[in-house]
């Protein structure tokens, strides 16, 4: 392959992993600002789907901050492997939480978090090469 070849294949992948990234990232906003605009919503879905009952307003709004500020960061690039770790595993454990919504009481809009789920592991994988308007070292 040419240097200019290669030079145009890496070109499209930071472009793709960026494209990845901004799409995870909207779908993780939009989950943490849930916390602050509704979070008698957003402790129902902790209690139904993980198990975890009696948060309040105040705790779902702490969950949030901490939320935003790591999505943020990973928007950023910044701390890949752990703002990236954290996406990945979050969305991880929402994915697997809703088994139910796989299998018994089927939704087939829940079956969107399983493309999500393969890029943010693809984005994990490849964090080193994903430096595409970020400000972390590349």
């Amino acid at each position: 392959m040419s240097e200019s070849n290669n030079s145009s294949q890496q070109a499209k992948l930071e472009l793709s992993l960026f494209l990845l990234r901004l799409g995870v990232f909207i779908v993780m906003i939009a989950w943490t600002l849930d916390k602050f605009i509704d979070p008698a919503h957003a402790a129902r879905v902790y209690e139904g789907f993980y198990f975890i009952g009696g948060l309040g307003s105040t705790m779902m709004m702490i969950i949030g901050g901490i939320e935003i500020i790591i999505i943020f960061a990973f928007l950023a690039g910044l701390w890949k492997r752990y703002t990236y770790g954290f996406v990945m595993i979050v969305h991880g454990v929402s994915t697997f939480s809703a088994w139910e919504r796989y299998t018994i009481d089927i939704s087939l809009l829940f079956f969107a978090a399983w493309p999500m789920l393969a890029a943010c592991i693809a984005l994990y994988i490849l964090r080193d090469s994903d430096v595409k308007f970020t400000l972390g070292k590349q």
